[in-house]
């Protein structure tokens, strides 16, 4: 299965921890204090997608994650790592921890605090400035990396002749760049055709590129409950959430005082001074400059990352399992992906015994190189082995 890892990276002290505890339902170590994180945290967040089960008028049964009034919540994995400073990239502080869980991260939510430590909030400008730090520690780090024993590399590669692609790959792979994503940055933009004659210029703007097209970093402005005037800070790039709100509303959900995990409306085992609170921040929410976190990592997967979600069944009619589950399996994939792609991600053997596939709402042939779309509903034959 592929997957997906998307990191909150950032200083100390931004609100990882209490972020991360919220968006997966698990209590780290939360404190108000630098260095709160002392390991990297590994747990499951969610996007979400309007579920197909809305067509069939069954309710779905997914074998991971959950739905809710007819919105899928789809698993991803979420790495929390400890605060970055400046020297990270050399090893400073926990510099080498932080980079070391970064690599294997399919995005990067470079989280921000608006406020000093005077307790003011700083500029739209000044964020700008502490969010290009951060992305600048992250690319210092790939470039020393890439470069590193550069000269042993190109001897090495003056023996033998193997193309630029190839050779990226070499070099990369320390970042589990796949083959696809050298190809795409090749196609892309210009470097030298022989990698061993790349200046530092060329390094740093290779390093700069995985950064923001392939492993894509998105700038996102937290404690948004305490800032006015969002509008001009989403005008300046940022995304804008509040952890929070999130951890409330996980703890209120868990205590049964709201509905659902989507949903703010409050139960009636709610207080009036707890229904205050709910109502305050879905009016919060509704002004439309503040998200929940699930739908941020939903932008981050479809947008970002150009993924779609894809629903591959045994029975096109009744879009079921062998056991008559509806719509167990939610998949991401690449856009662009085909029906044999999607065979494959559901098990090695359906995709190299792939016969053909079935659409689930025409009910049409598919072939194996039917271009996926987002919320496909795909039954695939295959050849038993």
């Amino acid at each position: 299965m592929s997957t997906i890892k998307i990191g909150i990276a950032g200083r100390p002290n931004a609100g990882k921890s209490t972020l991360f505890s919220a968006i997966t339902g698990t209590m780290v170590a939360i404190g108000n204090y630098a260095f709160t994180t002392t390991q990297p945290n590994d747990g499951i967040g969610f996007m979400n997608s309007i579920c197909p089960h809305n067509e069939l008028g069954k309710i779905c049964n997914p074998r991971r994650g959950r739905c809710e009034n007819g919105t899928r919540f789809i698993p991803v994995e979420i790495i929390d790592v400890p605060g970055l400073i400046e020297g990270s990239s050399e090893g400073k502080g926990m510099g080498n921890m932080f980079m070391d869980a970064l690599r294997d991260t399919t995005a990067i939510i470079n989280l921000l605090d608006p406020v000093s430590e005077d307790k003011k909030i700083l500029s739209p400008e000044e964020l700008v400035k502490d969010a290009e730090a951060t992305e600048r520690e992250i690319i210092n780090w790939f470039t020393s990396r890439f470069s590193s024993d550069w000269d042993k590399f190109s001897r090495k590669l003056s023996q033998s002749h193997i193309t630029l692609e190839e050779a990226l790959l070499q070099k990369a792979a320390f970042f589990n760049l796949k083959q696809k994503d050298i190809r795409e940055i090749i196609l892309k933009h210009h470097f030298t055709e022989d990698i061993t004659k790349w200046a530092d210029e060329e390094k740093r703007e290779f390093s700069a590129i995985v950064m923001s097209e392939i492993r894509p970093t998105i700038r996102v402005l937290n404690k948004g409950d305490l800032i006015e005037n969002r509008d001009n800070y989403v005008e300046q790039g940022f995304t804008i959430i509040s952890s929070d709100y999130e951890l409330s509303i996980e703890r209120a959900f868990n205590a049964g005082l709201i509905e659902g995990i989507r949903s703010l409306k409050a139960t009636e085992k709610a207080n009036p001074k707890q229904k205050e609170a709910i109502l305050r921040m879905e009016a919060d929410y509704k002004s439309g400059s503040m998200l929940r976190i699930f739908d941020v990592l939903t932008n981050i997967i479809k947008k970002n990352m150009n993924k779609i979600v894809v629903y591959p069944v045994y029975d096109e009619t009744k879009w079921c399992d062998k056991d008559g589950n509806i719509l167990p399996d939610a998949l991401i994939m690449a856009n662009g992906q085909n029906a044999e792609d999607l065979a494959f991600e559901v098990h090695t053997d359906i995709g190299e015994g792939f016969i053909r596939a079935i659409n689930g709402r025409t009910k049409m042939i598919l072939g194996r190189n039917y271009e996926l779309k987002d919320s496909d509903v795909v039954r695939i034959i295959a050849k038993a082995k």
